[in-house]
């Protein structure tokens, strides 16, 4: 028995290593190290606290962004939902004095709330999701202007929720015990539940998932709450750890969680992808960031970069990968049969 179950889990490594999460996990390395023996500074504690953090942010939403886009549905209206929240949160706290964490529930509230209109408009009105989120996207960011009148609210940020959100674990960030928290339980969620199959169905073929007597339009709904609601958590994080909330907050925020979880491996049409794969994608972006950064190059050279790693992607998933998919499964064949002789 024991033998059968080494053999097995030598089998799922061995599987593992011929995965599109594996070949990511060895690029995000392999661009760590580049970047810690050819760029100064790369690897002081300021610098990685910071590189950590800017991954911490895009990493909880990207959580939420992954189930989206593996249930066949996007999100573009994340960083404006992201910016307007945050706005809410600091008018709650600093102009209109409620308890933080009583503005953390509600902010994540009012996230939920929004989640739930998009995936109603797209499950039940049938408005793609492309369509609802753009106007989502532009209602946002400029309700966040209204609602700031522009000014930015800033608390002298004591109190234990300041500590818990901006503070530190050791030496490690609160932020960074936060997305382990969330990818953790979104990643468990996705892959080892009823609902995560449930989340690959609807994306993969919504129609067979249907005839098999899923609920897919709960499904997409449900997902479609989780990623706003998540973007309420980072907008009350963020409030937490820099004491300030702007109106200008999460501006191309979107693109980042996009590019992260494609980088990733997610796919587009849906059916594919992982949290674990999203984490790793968002730390190459964070990575490319960081570096640029300290070569004194402008941020414009870094969405520049960004754009072009999503279309290398794309085109590695349309023509190297589909033309070795074939190979691969082969090996996946023949490891099986090995384990199973």
């Amino acid at each position: 028995m024991r033998e059968h179950e080494g053999e097995h889990s030598k089998y799922q490594f061995k599987r593992w290593l011929t995965s599109r999460e594996a070949v990511i996990t060895w690029i995000g390395v392999a661009g760590f190290i580049l970047c810690a023996f050819s760029v100064d500074r790369f690897l002081t504690i300021d610098n990685l606290l910071n590189l950590s953090r800017q991954i911490a942010l895009i990493g909880i939403v990207s959580v939420g962004m992954t189930f989206l886009l593996v249930a066949g549905e996007i999100d573009i209206s994340v960083g404006s939902v992201y910016g307007a929240l945050n706005v809410v949160m600091g008018v709650l706290v600093v102009r209109h004095g409620f308890n933080p964490w009583v503005g953390l529930a509600l902010v994540m509230a009012i996230g939920l709330a929004i989640g739930a209109f998009n995936g109603i408009a797209v499950t039940q009105v049938r408005v793609p999701s492309f369509i609802v989120t753009l106007a989502a996207m532009t209602a946002y960011r400029s309700a966040a202007l209204l609602l700031s009148g522009e000014q930015p609210s800033v608390t002298d940020g004591a109190g234990s929720f300041y500590d818990v959100t901006g503070g530190y674990v050791g030496r490690i960030p609160c932020l960074i015990v936060w997305m382990a928290a969330v990818m953790l339980v979104g990643g468990g969620i996705l892959s080892q539940t009823r609902l995560g199959w449930h989340v690959y169905s609807a994306g993969g073929n919504e129609l067979a998932a249907r005839e098999c007597g899923i609920r897919t339009t709960r499904v997409k709904i449900f997902c479609f709450m989780l990623t706003s609601t998540l973007c309420g958590l980072i907008a009350a994080l963020l409030f937490g750890w820099l004491h300030v909330a702007t109106p200008t907050t999460g501006t191309g925020f979107e693109f980042q969680v996009i590019a992260a979880v494609v980088v990733g491996g997610v796919a587009l049409n849906g059916g594919k992808g992982s949290v674990y794969g999203a984490f790793i994608g968002a730390m190459i972006l964070g990575i490319i960031g960081s570096a640029l950064v300290l070569l004194g190059l402008s941020q414009q050279w870094e969405e520049v970069i960004t754009g072009a790693l999503i279309l290398a992607v794309g085109a590695v998933d349309v023509g190297v990968y589909g033309l070795f998919s074939r190979e691969l499964s082969h090996i996946r064949h023949y490891l099986s049969r090995r384990a199973n002789s």
